[in-house]
């Protein structure tokens, strides 16, 4: 193109910018949308970054994806296992990280955040020792198993065994077992089988895999062994009636088993197994998991959506003669009230007709909040051309490249 052709051409696009303008004020239905996350946990916003964490409470929370937001980092923690009455401890809980991508706005995700079990001489010879919220497995004089931290896109109202909708997975640790007449086992960690007791007591129940829960160990004479873990769930401690004495196993992918119970034929009768710690599920991409003695929680963070815009293509001529230009412009303006400069960045524009890219320009200023990008472009065939403007978006507003702007350009011969 000749420099006299391109600069009547250019001169002709800024023209048309200035009546373009003209459009932001008619009204353009929004592109895209911005939003907050709702969530049960508590939220904050730190430069373009909202970081919402969730702390254990017992019951399934849930968070909403904010609209514009297709993907959230996740660091998940699971609970640890209960102590034993005499105070040996239970397995620590495991920390996963990934990004849950695929998401859409307005979806809805359950937060399970695992419970701390129960232990030591707040159930022993009383009470029983619960395992902690989602999935820990209860025992009596031992610990409870550790609950799991995990995201999934069912209620937890949804069995496992029907539909496993979990992205991320946190295991928790197992309980530890009890002493009896000798010392207590400690709980296996998240990923890790119980400890065996001394004095010929029960066995450790076995860690949950990535395919299947962690065998319950053999009770002390043979008799009254853990129960195994299961799909989510950790198995039960082992011991005849309510008189369980093996650790619980831990929640997870799959629960960790039950620790065996004493050995009721001898003296000393020795302890109960400490139960198995459960399995992780780490999204793709993701890190861990690894043991850790923080308390279970689930924290989600994401890019802050920018504000949404409004934008509109035109081509003019929109008909035109093979060989001769067309100017292509797309004017962006603010949605909504609020907005106080002036979006910048790029547009970029393509025939998708030939799958070819007809150049990138960058936003000027053009009326009021609005401004313009534009192309003065040639058409080779002739025929109905497609045309999207894909604006870039920038610190502030929202790109559309998820709804870019179309029209058709023919072009006769």
């Amino acid at each position: 193109m000749s420099g006299r052709r391109a600069g009547s051409a250019g001169r002709r696009g800024r023209a048309l910018t200035v009546a373009a303008g003209m459009l932001c004020v008619a009204g353009v239905a929004p592109v895209a949308l911005s939003g907050t996350a709702h969530a049960q946990g508590t939220c904050t916003v730190s430069g373009p970054t909202t970081t919402c964490t969730f702390a254990s409470t017992g019951a399934e929370q849930t968070f909403t994806v904010p609209n514009g937001v297709t993907q959230v980092d996740v660091t998940a923690i699971g609970g640890g296992g209960g102590v034993e009455d005499n105070g040996v401890g239970g397995g620590r809980g495991a920390q996963v990280s990934g990004t849950l991508t695929g998401l859409s706005g307005g979806q809805t995700l359950y937060v399970e955040v695992g419970g701390a079990a129960t232990g030591g001489s707040q159930c022993a010879g009383s009470a029983q020792c619960t395992g902690g919220f989602n999935g820990g497995g209860s025992t009596h004089f031992g610990g409870g198993g550790g609950g799991a931290s995990d995201i999934r896109t069912l209620p937890s109202t949804t069995p496992l065994t029907t539909t496993d909708s979990r992205l991320i997975v946190a295991a928790g640790g197992g309980g530890a077992g009890w002493a009896g007449q000798c010392t207590g086992s400690p709980g296996g960690d998240a990923g890790q089988p119980g400890a065996n007791a001394t004095c010929n007591g029960g066995n450790g129940g076995g860690a949950g895999t990535s395919t299947h829960g962690g065998a319950g160990g053999t009770g002390g004479g043979g008799v009254f062994g853990g129960g195994p873990g299961t799909l989510g769930a950790g198995g039960t401690g082992g011991g005849p009636g309510a008189s369980l004495t093996g650790g619980g196993g831990a929640g997870g992918y799959y629960g960790g088993g039950g620790g065996g119970n004493i050995n009721p034929f001898i003296s000393p009768s020795g302890g109960g197994g400490g139960g198995g710690g459960g399995s992780s599920l780490v999204p793709a991409g993701g890190t861990g998991p690894t043991v850790t003695s923080a308390a279970a929680s689930i924290t989600i963070s994401y890019l802050t959506p920018g504000k949404p815009v409004t934008t509109r293509l035109i081509a003019i001529p929109q008909q035109v003669r093979l060989g001769l230009p067309v100017v292509l412009d797309d004017l962006v303006c603010p949605a909504g009230a609020g907005a106080t400069t002036p979006p910048t960045g790029t547009v970029t524009f393509t025939d998708t007709t030939t799958g070819t890219t007809l150049g990138t320009a960058r936003l000027f200023l053009n009326l009021g909040r609005c401004a313009v990008a534009g192309r003065v472009v040639f058409f080779r065939t002739a025929g109905p051309h497609v045309i999207t403007a894909v604006y870039s978006g920038d610190s502030v507003y929202q790109g559309n490249s998820g709804n870019p702007e179309t029209l058709t350009v023919t072009v006769t011969p």
